[in-house]
């Protein structure tokens, strides 16, 4: 790769460097999970067969998200690596809703949850660092806003109303 710009080299970077954590963090993962399979084993086979799993696995996988990622930064147009990075962002407010859930817990009180669903029509701007050529790609972002929770008492009837009454009456015919 001779000839990038230092544009292209930064957004090489970026890709290469975030393949290279999501290959190693999956690869722990599955280095464990190997290590766990693998426990009615010996340690020797045990050890190796983890590390072998964990080391192949994060070699795929970075390779996989080196790969992906390089494609999706080749320009269509003109076919220049590590070229396409976006430009612009920009977000307008399609529509806002107020909305409302209700869970009744386990001691009978309702949780009310209330909040506003914000809906976003959301159009990213590309641009081709080589040839100037430019993508948009459009969609729909959604988002709550003003979240908040309350829990509202089921009152003082059944179970929970009897035993303060008891316990009133109990102190009193006590005292008495």
């Amino acid at each position: 790769m001779t000839n990038l710009t230092s544009e292209q080299e930064a957004l090489r970077a970026s890709i290469k460097k975030s393949a290279i954590i999501w290959g190693v963090v999956l690869g722990l993962i599955i280095a464990a999970l190997a290590y766990w399979l693998l426990g009615s084993q010996g340690t020797g086979i045990r050890s190796g067969g983890a590390a072998l799993a964990g080391l192949l696995s994060a070699g795929l996988i970075t390779r996989k998200n080196l790969s992906s990622g390089a494609a999706g930064a080749k320009c269509a147009n003109c076919g220049a690596a590590f070229s396409v990075a976006r430009v612009d962002r920009q977000e307008v407010l399609a529509n806002a809703t107020p909305k409302e859930e209700r869970k009744t817990l386990d001691n009978g009180d309702t949780e009310i949850t209330t909040w506003v669903e914000e809906v976003y029509d959301v159009d990213d701007t590309y641009k081709c660092s080589s040839c100037g050529d430019t993508t948009h790609k459009t969609y729909q972002s959604t988002r709550r806003k003003d979240e908040k929770t309350v829990v509202k008492s089921a009152g003082k009837k059944g179970a929970d109303a009897g035993k303060g009454n008891s316990h009133g009456k109990g102190k009193s015919s006590g005292k008495n």
